[in-house]
């Protein structure tokens, strides 16, 4: 990699033209994390593509950790685990464990993951569904994709720019899911509008997931047009680079 600065700007890197293929890239990239050392927490030594957008040719590969401080978007899956009893939908929420690099003790979906690189969104799902929550591939592959939504987020150095694949999971009412990967502390059966009432009044949910619930929400019809802010709130939601 190159590096240069001048009196215009604060300095830029740049890859080498010499790196041509993207292994020889993601290799180059990579000895700069490691050389960052703990300025980037969280290391996963988990790999995602860069592209320019989902389904194109990868320039590179990048440690996800990584990922915001470079500004590259990345994807992920996430699943709303629903249950409906006389009439009334609930959904599972996870409280994600108080060791997580990222938004400890927070509240969470049922089941949610980034996209490494060389897996489906679809398998990625049945893979997450067996680690956070011990669903098995007989009640998983159920699972229904119902859209995407996407975000920006600044903090700091990290610019953090993701899709995010919904999917919805209608469970049977005795199944109870137990972690297997050590990232979720409990899950809780909690109704619907339980669930909306602690995003509009607080911050106890992971941002990216409440977006998801929102979605959730509008398609489910637990949101009214008749309801205060109705159209802002769908336009918010709809107007994401879902490239």
């Amino acid at each position: 990699m190159n590096s240069s600065s001048n009196s215009h700007s604060d300095g830029c890197m740049a890859l080498h033209p010499l790196l041509r293929t993207p292994q020889d890239r993601t290799e180059a990239v990579g000895g700069v994390i490691r050389c960052l050392g703990g300025l980037i927490p969280g290391i996963r030594n988990e790999l995602y593509p860069v592209i320019s957008s989902f389904g194109m040719p990868i320039f590179f590969s990048l440690e996800r950790a990584a990922a915001p401080y470079f500004g590259i978007k990345a994807y992920g899956v996430h699943m709303n685990g629903y249950v409906d009893r006389n009439g009334e939908k609930f959904l599972w929420i996870g409280k994600r464990s108080d060791s997580k690099p990222t938004f400890p003790g927070m509240l969470d979906h049922l089941v949610a993951g980034g996209l490494p690189h060389g897996i489906t969104c679809y398998d990625n799902v049945l893979k997450e569904c067996e680690e956070e929550a011990g669903i098995p591939s007989s009640i998983s592959h159920t699972a229904i994709p119902v859209g995407a939504v996407s975000y920006m987020d600044i903090d700091g150095y990290r610019y953090k720019r993701d899709v995010l694949f919904c999917y919805d999971l209608k469970l049977p009412e005795g199944f109870v899911p137990v972690n297997q990967d050590g990232e979720v502390d409990s899950f809780k059966l909690i109704p619907v509008a339980q669930v909306a009432s602690i995003i509009r009044r607080t911050e106890f949910f992971k941002p990216n997931c409440a977006l998801v619930i929102i979605d959730f929400l509008f398609r489910h019809g637990c949101i009214s047009p008749d309801s205060r802010g109705y159209l802002e709130l769908l336009q918010s939601l709809r107007s994401g680079d879902c490239s």
